[in-house]
């Protein structure tokens, strides 16, 4: 078909292709054969997030009656992002993989974060945490391309040294918030830091944009926003609300 032309060795067969109408129809079947069996889905694969977008249409959710769903569904970048390599999987299935072995031990926390009683939004929540901090280098790499340290380049200055420098410093401020997203607050004063010289013995440095040297100084906060509309970033949304508070306990059979 037109829409697979130039796809590689399964150009032109569209049954090799899985389609967001394919997801919806998937569905459908699944909650009227059972409409009380919970399903958790992951969608790991460049452009993802179009495969939950049908969730976030009234109409739709209305037509299909998903409002009742016990449906979690997520993905592992937005509608037009590539997926980074590993995605969400590896973080999700790491979280799994440390919690189902212990579902009904003796020793049991009853605190909410506990494997029994954590719940799939926050499961999320912890495997989408894990993946900005173990992925930071996407969008520190982004960031470089919206700012960069004026003193590079510089004759009386190691290039590689600044740029290892800069790095390191975007490191520690690109996912130090509680969900793993950038800490303004800290990139606001370390931007100020810059200005300065209090990080680079004295010296008094701007940032600049790569394609306008010298130009106009760039807001790094701005510049982390812009970066992060770049990268690719999970996310989800659910059927039935209940899904969100649904425990692991209460999902998990080994039946």
């Amino acid at each position: 078909t037109e829409g697979s032309e130039g796809a590689g060795r399964c150009r032109n067969k569209p049954e090799c292709y899985l389609y967001a109408t394919h997801l919806r129809s998937i569905f459908c079947s699944l909650f009227q054969d059972d409409p009380k069996r919970p399903v958790v889905a992951l969608l790991n694969y460049c452009r993802s997030g179009g495969g939950i977008e049908f969730l976030r249409r009234s109409h739709t959710r209305k037509a299909l009656g998903a409002e009742k769903w016990p449906l979690y569904l997520m993905s592992s970048c937005q509608a037009s992002h590539d997926a980074l390599v590993g995605g969400l999987w590896e973080t999700w299935f790491q979280q799994l993989s440390k919690r189902i072995p212990k579902l009904l031990s003796s020793d049991a926390k009853d605190d909410a974060m506990s494997t029994n009683n954590i719940t799939l939004g926050n499961l999320f929540f912890e495997s989408k945490k894990e993946y900005h901090i173990k992925n930071k280098y996407e969008l520190k790499d982004l960031v470089k391309t919206f700012a960069f340290p004026s003193i590079f380049g510089e004759t009386n200055e190691d290039q590689n040294a600044v740029a290892v420098r800069y790095d390191s410093d975007l490191a520690k401020v690109i996912c130090s918030s509680s969900d793993g997203t950038p800490d303004f607050a800290l990139i606001k004063k370390m931007q100020q830091e810059y200005r300065d010289g209090k990080r680079w013995k004295g010296r008094k440095v701007k940032l600049w944009h790569p394609q306008d040297w010298r130009g106009e100084e760039v807001d790094l906060v701005e510049a982390v926003k812009n970066a992060q509309k770049r990268s690719a970033i999970p996310e989800s949304i659910m059927g039935s609300k209940v899904m969100e508070h649904a425990t692991l306990k209460d999902l998990y059979s080994e039946e």
